[in-house]
């Protein structure tokens, strides 16, 4: 009688973990797939956006940073800004912030620095999509010379000078280049 209900209790285990296991597998699979299809979060109808190798603009492969930014003398505030792209559309986005009123952009022991990494995919020629901790910004973005602006980004004056509800969907696409901050590639 005692085998038996280590037979049942066995075969339980075996079925939930084996399951468990199997299904853990399949989600590596499918995330280590060259055509991984990622849900937007914000988006009402569940689009989703793939990264197909060849529509990537390899322009925007490089170090990029930004001058030393200062939204409002009156304020202590300044920043600078780093992105790093590589030619998969992989990219890490770094701000140098000091609340010091030295206007400098050394990071500071409060601030320091903010690093975030992103997942570009071009939708169409100047426009991005960029996924962050799960969400999109859907924005648009130019190259001239060695410079880049994208539409998102504070802006001088902040919050006069820069609309929040933009980028949200695709229906609500940044349509303005952000001139405040223009990266400079290096």
């Amino acid at each position: 009688m005692v085998w038996k209900i280590v037979l049942i209790i066995g075969i339980i285990l075996l079925i939930v973990f084996g399951g468990y296991f199997g299904l853990a597998w399949v989600l590596r699979k499918a995330n280590n797939s060259a055509n991984i299809a990622v849900p937007n979060p914000t988006d009402s109808n569940q689009a989703t956006t793939k990264q197909k190798a060849g529509n990537f603009d390899k322009n925007l492969v490089g170090t990029w940073v930004s001058d030393c930014l200062v939204p409002d003398e009156a304020s202590p505030w300044s920043e600078k800004h780093q992105i790093v792209i590589k030619d998969d559309g992989s990219a890490v986005h770094t701000r140098f912030s000091n609340d010091s009123r030295s206007h400098d952009c050394t990071p500071n022991w409060q601030y320091g620095t903010a690093t975030t990494n992103y997942q570009f995919t071009i939708p169409k020629t100047g426009q991005v999509n960029i996924l962050y901790e799960g969400q999109f910004i859907y924005d648009i973005y130019q190259i001239t010379g060695k410079d880049l602006l994208f539409g998102h980004g504070f802006q001088a004056h902040y919050p006069a000078g820069y609309d929040a509800t933009q980028g949200q969907s695709e229906s609500n696409r940044f349509h303005v280049l952000n001139t405040y901050i223009v990266y400079h590639k290096q």
